[in-house]
């Protein structure tokens, strides 16, 4: 377990869309110095590049540095959006996997996350990203609560979701938003899926780009070889009378797949959800939609 330390310095990255000056994250950085944390900015916090926070290169070079920096202990995004797999070839996983500390953010920095555990085997934190969630100026208390386990190396249980198929399994959780992982398709960035748990989501989508990716993420390499699925939050999804629902999409992608599965699972983009250890050895209970978080 990796355990953080009052008086501990974190970097605060901004990996993907840009967010241009210190207001919209003032309320998230007092929040980190109430638990005791000396936040650091990264260089290129700030900069603007189109929807980005400046050019691949910059934001990466953000990225390498807090992991070179021995006195950083967490990295945390400022925000989502886009660009999050635009520099993953600018990444130095080597030094990554030298100095393992967990990158904490949600949706778009998942592909950074994933990036990480494949290359360099670090687990990240999934489910908090500090625009977003302080965009009320306030933090809601199911993601406060589970953040700060995860910051303590603490284990802890989640019962949510409903049964879709039976059984009980172990694995490695991976969970990401499902427009994200279907960009890393084809890269060599997409996960290993051998004998892990996958947790998807999304929002804004339409029904039949929800069908259509869950049918792609099928053919991957190893799907076969999962051990378990947790269909999370599909917020806002829209359809034309002939796509179908949601459980259309859901019950054509589960054909011929024999292992644990439940829906509706707590983590996607809702005020409130689950923060979750990317990489984490995890126990799924399909039949009492229970997760086990076991070993980070």
């Amino acid at each position: 377990m990796y355990k953080l330390q009052k008086g501990d310095k974190v970097a605060v990255l901004a990996p993907c869309g840009q967010i241009g000056e210190i207001g919209k994250i003032q309320y998230a950085l007092e929040y980190l110095k109430s638990l005791g944390f000396e936040p650091v900015l990264g260089k290129n916090v700030f900069n603007t590049y189109r929807y980005m926070a400046g050019t691949d290169e910059e934001r990466a070079s953000d990225v390498n540095q807090a992991f070179a920096d021995k006195q950083i202990k967490a990295i945390f995004c400022v925000r989502a959006a886009a660009g999050g797999t635009r520099i993953l070839p600018y990444i130095d996983y080597n030094t990554a996997k030298l100095n393992p500390k967990p990158l904490i953010g949600f949706c778009d920095n998942a592909a950074l996350q994933i990036a990480l555990y494949q290359k360099s085997g670090i687990i990240s934190y999934n489910g908090f990203v500090m625009t977003y969630d302080f965009k009320d100026k306030h933090l809601d208390s199911q993601i406060k609560s589970d953040l700060e386990k995860l910051l303590l190396g603490e284990t802890f249980s989640i019962k949510s979701g409903e049964t879709l198929q039976r059984g009980i399994t172990e694995g490695k959780l991976i969970c990401c938003n499902l427009s994200v992982l279907t960009k890393l398709a084809g890269t060599p960035y997409f996960p290993d899926l051998s004998g892990k748990i996958l947790l998807i989501e999304d929002v804004h989508e339409k029904i039949y780009k929800i069908d259509l990716m869950l049918q792609q993420l099928k053919q991957q390499p190893n799907f076969k070889q999962l051990n378990g699925i947790i269909l999370g939050q599909f917020t806002d999804s829209d359809c034309d009378e002939e796509d179908g629902h949601l459980d259309d999409c859901f019950n054509d992608f589960l054909q011929g797949i024999n292992i644990p599965v439940i829906k509706n699972f707590n983590f996607g983009h809702t005020v409130s959800r689950r923060v979750l250890p990317q990489g984490a050895e995890v126990r799924l209970n399909s039949d009492d939609a229970l997760l086990d978080i076991l070993q980070y």
